[in-house]
């Protein structure tokens, strides 16, 4: 499942279906998720491994990682938040098999405020800590003496691995559930959860790792009914395609670009360089005049064409003609005649159209409205566009960036682009989540780059959804290649992004 991401209550239903449809033991399950993260930690450890488990699943996945060091010739040290007799299940096994095979397990007091000595020093001369007190069921926040524990193994010197997902993060949204672990190395089971990729993870993950659970899941995930994935290299090669010998210019696709006003040029001329280097054959931006006099000629590829203000719909008319595709909304302004701009083409352009920026925040409290557009549109605001366009604050949209993405999609119908550390696409296919991308993206101009790719694949025969998926895991793909090649965590230009798309292409298709 290296490309699934399933919530809390869609991996209890995979875990119940695999042991009471497919008759697979739960304890074998277990088996296999603390087997791999043990030859994971095997792999980094040179010492001492000491292990805080839990009385639950996750405390039991620890104790079969704490078996298979130990029979590797690790020192192992076991530490269960609570008493022995408290074990059940599945975990209660792999403590008896520990302990019979000659495992020792120290028991650390419930009561908050007693000695926690025996954890600090356990911690201080290990290679490694591993976090096992809490898996993805935790819903509700930490208290007392795990609050006590979790702080110590953050206290701790030494590299933290935390099972499955660090104690006291939310699986699903990735908010802190009063403390979390912080973890060096985050080693997931059987499918990434939304809570790892949103909220405030980033600051607890560390590097993710994902381990198998070694059964066939196909049918598994039908019953399930998974419809979140990772965007993978196939996705964007499927929906690039490869262009016939005879492909000329209006095959290959016009893309008109409505943006820029005065003193925001520069995203207009971001938006057309990008879909003339993802691929289309021609590209025209259409803008108010004093910008048109501006930019004419910066790009030589590009020709121009302007609004006037006082004809509309006119002025619109000339400038759609025989264009596949229209991009919408970096720079163009909030004034009137921006609106009047906005609200023609997101409504009554025929084809497909991506909006970004200006022109959502045109439709801000009113997402039904888009709904009736006469065509496909994809929408790519960040969390503040998108909080204007429904209602609600960032600090809403941020706290469940997958569920926001949902609801807009489903209020407007239409693909919801939200940009972002792991950018989601959603709409009535199913969501998509972007895996690649760093921190060299955090400048000017990047998502006008993104709206100019997304036009021109939209002039592909790719649905709304996929041209979408394409453009933003090409997009992120080029902030990798660059600080890559770079070297450096900042510095990169918005322009360098565009400049970069034709060999992130190529290597899409040369590594297949």
């Amino acid at each position: 499942m290296s490309d699934v991401i399933l919530t809390r209550e869609q991996m209890r239903a995979y875990d119940a279906h695999a042991i009471d449809a497919c008759k697979v033991p739960g304890v074998v399950l277990m088996e296999n998720a603390g087997r791999g993260a043990a030859d994971i930690i095997a792999q980094e450890s040179k010492g001492a491994v000491t292990i805080v488990c839990g009385r639950g699943n996750n405390g039991g996945d620890g104790l079969v990682v704490a078996r298979h060091l130990m029979t590797r010739g690790f020192e192992v040290r076991v530490l269960l938040a609570g008493e022995p007799d408290r074990v059940r299940g599945d975990a209660r096994a792999n403590l008896d098999a520990f302990v019979g095979l000659g495992g020792a397990v120290t028991s650390l007091s419930a009561s908050p405020g007693d000695d926690l000595k025996p954890l600090h020093e356990a911690l201080e001369t290990a290679s490694f800590g591993v976090d096992a007190l809490f898996g993805t069921g935790l819903d509700r926040p930490l208290e007392g003496r795990m609050l006590e524990i979790v702080a110590a193994l953050n206290e701790a010197s030494c590299p933290i691995v935390a099972l499955d997902i660090p104690s006291g993060l939310d699986a699903n949204t990735g908010a802190v559930l009063g403390d979390a672990v912080c973890a060096d190395l985050t080693i997931t089971f059987g499918a990434y959860k939304p809570g790892l990729l949103q909220g405030e993870a980033a600051n607890h993950t560390g590097v993710i790792e994902l381990v198998e659970l070694g059964i066939p899941d196909a049918g598994i995930l039908d019953h399930v009914g998974c419809d979140t994935r990772f965007i993978v290299d196939d996705d964007v090669r499927d929906a690039l395609g490869t262009r016939a010998p005879d492909t000329h210019k209006y095959r290959a696709g016009s893309v008109l670009v409505v943006a820029g006003s005065t003193g925001k040029a520069g995203a207009a001329l971001l938006s057309a360089r990008a879909a003339l280097r993802a691929g289309a054959g021609i590209v025209t931006v259409a803008t108010w005049p004093e910008v048109a006099d501006r930019i004419e000629g910066r790009i030589e590829e590009v020709m121009t064409a302007r609004l006037d203000r006082d004809s509309l719909e006119g002025s619109l008319e000339a400038a759609l003609d025989r264009r596949n595709a229209v991009a919408i909304g970096p720079g163009l302004g909030l004034d009137e005649s921006a609106r009047r701009v906005s609200e023609r083409l997101l409504l009554g352009f025929g084809g497909p159209l991506i909006a970004d920026a200006d022109a959502i925040s045109h439709f801000a409290g009113r997402p039904e409205e888009l709904r009736a557009a006469a065509g496909p549109r994809v929408l790519t605001p960040h969390s503040g566009e998108l909080a204007r366009l429904l209602g609600v604050t960032s600090r809403d949209i941020e706290a469940d960036r997958f569920a926001a993405a949902r609801e807009a999609a489903k209020r407007t119908g239409q693909v919801i682009v939200l940009k972002g550390r792991h950018t989601l696409v959603a709409s009535s296919e199913g969501m998509h989540v972007c895996r690649l991308g760093n921190a060299v993206l955090a400048t000017a101009g990047a998502g006008d780059v993104l709206t100019g790719i997304v036009g021109a694949l939209l002039c592909s025969s790719a649905s709304a959804h996929d041209a979408a998926c394409a453009a933003v895991h090409l997009h992120a793909l080029c902030a990798d290649r660059w600080r890559e090649g770079v070297g450096a965590d900042r510095g990169l230009l918005a322009g360098d992004l565009a400049e970069g798309l034709p060999d992130a292409i190529a290597s899409l298709f040369s590594d297949s």
